[in-house]
């Protein structure tokens, strides 16, 4: 038999947890988005099938992004993984947006 003090020691996490549940689905949907117009792309450039693309892979695979290498590459390791990309496509979609206006619900924005 459950004791009342344990009944209540567990209640508050009974009912975080489907909050959190909820909002962690949301945001791997989100980070998703981010990188699914090139995620294609992404996979295919990665040749050697480590899931991050060195300067070679990225001339060959994905040019566009060799100008900005050094950007997306925030760790300094000379790879670009799928997190620093979707990192960095997340971060120019923010700067295109530009501050919000006085008022705008910034959650309509896309």
């Amino acid at each position: 038999m459950i004791s009342r003090r344990t009944r209540a020691a567990a209640l508050p996490l009974a009912l975080t947890l489907p909050l959190v549940a909820g909002c962690a689905g949301g945001y791997a949907d989100a980070r998703r988005d981010a990188l699914s117009p090139v995620r294609a792309e992404f996979d295919a450039a990665d040749t050697d099938g480590d899931e991050a693309l060195d300067r070679e892979e990225v001339a060959a695979g994905m040019p566009k992004l060799l100008e900005v290498f050094a950007e997306v590459d925030t760790d300094g390791n000379g790879e670009m993984t799928a997190a620093e990309l979707r990192s960095y496509l997340q971060w120019q979609r923010v700067l295109r947006l530009g501050p919000p206006r006085d008022g705008e619900d910034v959650r309509r924005r896309r």
